[in-house]
């Protein structure tokens, strides 16, 4: 009898526990708490040493994202400098609001949300001075924990159903910091990564971790970094990726987290993104296990600017190329303007179609960038040994002979098919003189030619 009696006991709390919370949460909507507006109350609060650049740096900030998002929400932020003397009426001050002297770091605090907590509601960031001079990461700091008053405005009380994967959290506001570091003109002489390093980074750590897999572990504080990982790389390299499937604005657009705080977080990115927790961790693992450095690379935005990414996908195909505008801008970086972009004779959409580059040519062979013992590489056209010139071999093509390595202008023999010519413009695309055929070049292909007047692929022997 006392065991059923402390069942129904532990119950009831439970009950009365999930009742508050909702009740907090309709408390939290009746003032706003979830609204953004379009001029939000904010106090900010600098330490006697913080430097002009760190105050012109967060103003700026404010008014970017105000104007990325319509506006913001009101809250209090605290930016200390590398005195502690300094700062200390800054934590006296911060103490008034939390009721608990603050630790120093780069955070976003609220107070007043919980059931239990009878202070007036409010967002609170506090910006610690890091040993950073001169470097771009200054600024991040701002961008990233600003973002954070967006992420968690929707999830008003945050009930635990509603608890976010530490991932998607970090991993959206590291990633909107580097898009937006990227597109901000500034004087910082020290810059950080961008996605394209990131991206590469990742391919390295899992060549060098074969067993790990991104999943259940990366939705939490504590397994957001695995063994050899830091800065929330992984995290910002995963959100990229879900942006990739999907777009930046139905990724990084705040909005999506009212419908994790109604249904919880797990059936809301479900329903959002169309695809369960699981089929995206799946489809992000093998995506960088199975794939070149080369092609993970590809999924960098081709632009970084901010305003275009969060603003509704632009689905017209202005020149009818049969890429949408969005596509064209973000995804390969050509114009929407011209149906060729880089005039090799093949539509964009038709070389995308294709798995070509419709934005890319190939430069000339003088711009090959030297690999290691006779093995250069040329974008575009892949690597080559050329110790044994006139004869070389191609990692793809296999053995080639060239007089005269002239991309512009280039006639070469191939075993299987003998002279052969392309140029920088319409390659890889290859043109068989001996049957007056043209061939397509694969390198991602076991059958690496597909003969265009017999409608046959050819492997490399």
């Amino acid at each position: 009898m006392i065991f059923y009696k402390l069942i129904v006991s532990s119950l009831f709390l439970v009950l009365i526990s999930k009742i508050v919370a909702t009740e907090k949460g309709n408390d939290l909507k009746e003032i706003g708490w979830d609204q953004i507006v379009t001029n939000p109350s904010i106090t900010k609060h600098f330490a006697s040493d913080v430097e002009e650049i760190r105050k012109t740096d967060l103003e700026q900030v404010i008014s970017d994202f105000h104007a990325f998002f319509g506006g913001g929400y009101s809250h209090s932020i605290f930016v200390t400098g590398a005195s502690s003397t300094a700062y200390q009426p800054l934590l006296s001050t911060a103490a008034s609001i939390f009721g608990y002297t603050p630790q120093l770091g780069s955070y976003l605090s609220s107070v007043g949300i919980d059931a239990n907590d009878p202070k007036d509601p409010q967002f609170v960031i506090f910006i610690e001075k890091e040993s950073m001079d001169g470097h771009e990461h200054q600024l991040a700091v701002f961008a990233h924990e600003y973002y954070h008053i967006y992420q968690n405005a929707p999830l008003l009380d945050q009930p635990e159903s509603a608890k976010p994967y530490t991932w998607v959290m970090e991993g959206a506001a590291a990633l909107i910091e580097t898009l937006y570091v990227k597109s901000t003109p500034n004087n910082y002489p020290y810059k950080q990564e961008n996605l394209g390093d990131l991206l590469a980074l990742t391919k390295d750590y899992y060549d060098q971790y074969p067993d790990f897999n991104f999943g259940t572990e990366q939705e939490t504080h504590e397994g957001i970094n695995p063994e050899g990982m830091q800065n929330y790389n992984l995290a910002t390299v995963a959100m990229t990726y879900l942006c990739h499937l999907t777009n930046f604005r139905k990724a990084l657009w705040p909005d999506w987290y009212s419908l994790a705080y109604n249904n919880g977080f797990a059936p809301a990115f479900t329903e959002h993104f169309g695809m369960s927790k699981s089929q995206f961790y799946n489809n992000f693992n093998n995506f960088i296990r199975y794939n070149s450095k080369e092609t993970i690379l590809k999924i960098e935005p081709k632009t970084y600017q901010l305003d275009y990414l969060l603003a509704e996908p632009d689905l017209d195909d202005n020149d009818s190329d049969g890429l949408c505008n969005y596509d064209e801008i973000v995804r390969y970086g050509t114009s929407i303007s011209s149906t060729d972009s880089d005039t090799d004779g093949f539509s964009d959409g038709r070389e995308v179609e294709l798995g070509l580059n419709p934005s890319g040519t190939i430069s000339s062979f003088e711009n090959s960038e030297y690999v290691a013992f006779s093995w250069k590489k040329l974008p575009d056209f892949g690597s080559y040994f050329e110790e044994l010139s006139p004869w070389y071999y191609h990692q793809g093509m296999g053995w080639f002979y060239s007089s005269n390595l002239d991309i512009s202008d280039f006639w070469f023999y191939l075993p299987d098919f003998g002279w052969c010519w392309s140029n920088h413009v319409i390659f890889p695309y290859i043109y068989e003189n001996s049957k007056e055929n043209w061939l397509f070049f694969n390198e991602t292909s076991e059958d690496t030619f597909y003969r265009y007047g017999e409608k046959t692929w050819t492997p490399v022997d």
